[in-house]
C-alpha cells in the first residue's frame, strides 16, 4: 500500500533516487565512515600481513639476493585477477595482487580486489533491485606438492580421513601436481547491498573476515605475456545490518517497511563470501613462481658456489703472495741501498781518518825536523867558532 505520508517525489524516510539503490538521508555521513573504517583496516591488515611474514621476507631476500638467477623484476611480481562467476552474475569486478619478495621462492602475495554494481542509471525505478559494493584485503601463502617418501599402491582401500590427511591436507603426496600452485589465505571486507526480487527489498552494510583457499594453473603464455587461471573461494563470518523496504510504483519510490529492520549483528553461520574461477595476468607464469627448494639444484649451485669460491680463494692467495713478494723484493732493496750508503758513509769516516792520522803525522814530523835542523845548526854554529879560534891561534 501507498504510504499517507509520502508524496510524490518526497519520502519521510527513503528519499527518491534516479538509480536502483534505497539508501537513507544520512548515506553521505555513512559512506564517510564506511570509507574511513576501510581505510583503518587496510592499514591494520597490511601491517599484521607484513609483521607476520617479515621474518620469511627477509631470509627470502637475503637467499634471493644470494641466488641472482632467482630474482624477478618487479614488473612479474603483479598480478591482476578478474572473476569470471561475477561477470556471469553481473558483477564487473578487479583485483591485484602483489609478490612481497622478488624471489621465484616468495611465498607471500598481498591483494586487493574491488566489485561493483551500483546505482545504474534508469528514468523509472524498476521493481528489481541488484545492487552490490564489495572491497576486500587478502594475504596468501602459495605452496606446492611433492612426491609421499610413503608409497601406497591405487588398489588399496583407504577411507575417506585418511585420504583427506595423505592427500589433501598435506605437501606430500601419493600423486602430486607439481604444475599446480595451491594456496590459503586470510581475508577482510566491506561492502554495501540491496537487493529485491520480490515484494520485499533488503539493504545494508556489511563487514566480514574469514579464510581463503585454492589453486592456480597456468592457461596461455606468449613471450612476457601470461594468463593463469584460478579456482578458490572464501569462507568467513559477517558482520551486518539491514532494513527492508517495498515498492510504490505510483510514486515511483521505495518505502521503508517499519519494524523489519535489524540491527547490528553477526550471522550465526559461516557464508561463502567469494567462489572464483578467474582469469590472472601476469608478467611472469605462475608456473616459474613459488617454486619448491629444489635440493638437487640447491647442492649444484652450492658446489658451483664453492668451486667458485675455491677459484677466487686461489687467486687472491695469489695475489696476496705476489704482493708478498713484491714487498720483499722493496724491502731488500731498501735494505741494499741502506747497507750501500752505510757502507759509503763507513768508507768516508775511513778517508777521513786516514786524511787526518796524516796530517796528525805530518804535524808530528815538523817539529821533529825542526829540531834536528836546530841541532844540525848548532853544531855547525859550535864547528866554525871553533875552526875561527883554531885560525884565530895559528895566525898568533
Amino acid at each position: 500500500m501507498r504510504n499517507k505520508d509520502a508524496k510524490v517525489g518526497t519520502f519521510p524516510i527513503w528519499r527518491k533516487y534516479k538509480g536502483a539503490s534505497a539508501i537513507g538521508k544520512k548515506r553521505n555521513g555513512r559512506n564517510l565512515r564506511t570509507e574511513l573504517l576501510f581505510v583503518l583496516l587496510l592499514i591494520f591488515f597490511y601491517s599484521f600481513g607484513a609483521l607476520e611474514c617479515s621474518a620469511q621476507a627477509l631470509a627470502v631476500r637475503k637467499t634471493a639476493v644470494e641466488k641472482k638467477d632467482s630474482i624477478m623484476p618487479f614488473k612479474s611480481r603483479l598480478a591482476v585477477r578478474t572473476n569470471a562467476i561475477d561477470w556471469l552474475c553481473l558483477l564487473p569486478n578487479v583485483a591485484v595482487e602483489f609478490d612481497l619478495t622478488p624471489s621465484c621462492y616468495n611465498k607471500i602475495t598481498v591483494g586487493m580486489g574491488v566489485k561493483w554494481n551500483w546505482e545504474t542509471s534508469q528514468k523509472y525505478l524498476p521493481s528489481t533491485v541488484y545492487n552490490l559494493f564489495d572491497a576486500r584485503l587478502e594475504v596468501r601463502r602459495y605452496w606446492r606438492t611433492e612426491l609421499s617418501q610413503v608409497h601406497r599402491s591405487d588398489k588399496e582401500k583407504v577411507s575417506f580421513l585418511k585420504w583427506l590427511r595423505e592427500d589433501v591436507f598435506t605437501r606430500q603426496r601419493q600423486h602430486p601436481r607439481y604444475w599446480r600452485a595451491y594456496y590459503w589465505g586470510i581475508y577482510t571486507n566491506l561492502g554495501n547491498y540491496s537487493f529485491k526480487f520480490g515484494k520485499e527489498g533488503v539493504q545494508g552494510y556489511t563487514y566480514g573476515a574469514g579464510l581463503s583457499a585454492g589453486f592456480g594453473i597456468p592457461l596461455y603464455g606468449y613471450k612476457n605475456h601470461f594468463v593463469d587461471l584460478e579456482l578458490g573461494g572464501s569462507v568467513g563470518c559477517v558482520f551486518t545490518r539491514y532494513d527492508k523496504y517495498g515498492f510504490d510504483a505510483e510514486s515511483n519510490c521505495y518505502p521503508a517497511l517499519v519494524g523489519k529492520s535489524k540491527g547490528w549483528h553477526v550471522l550465526p553461520y559461516p557464508v561463502i563470501t567469494d567462489l572464483r574461477v578467474a582469469f590472472v595476468y601476469r608478467f611472469a607464469s605462475i608456473k616459474d613462481k613459488y617454486k619448491l627448494v629444489d635440493h638437487v639444484k640447491q647442492a649444484a649451485r652450492h658446489e658451483r658456489e664453492m668451486k667458485r669460491k675455491n677459484l677466487n680463494d686461489s687467486i687472491n692467495e695469489a695475489r696476496r703472495l705476489r704482493k708478498e713478494e713484491k714487498a720483499l723484493l722493496k724491502k731488500n732493496e731498501a735494505e741494499q741501498k741502506k747497507a750501500k750508503t752505510e757502507q759509503k758513509k763507513t768508507e768516508q769516516k775511513k778517508e777521513l781518518g786516514k786524511e787526518e792520522s796524516e796530517a796528525s803525522l805530518k804535524q808530528s814530523v815538523k817539529p821533529k825536523k825542526e829540531k834536528k835542523n836546530k841541532k844540525k845548526n848548532k853544531k855547525g854554529a859550535t864547528k866554525d867558532s871553533k875552526s875561527e879560534g883554531r885560525k884565530d891561534e895559528n895566525i898568533d
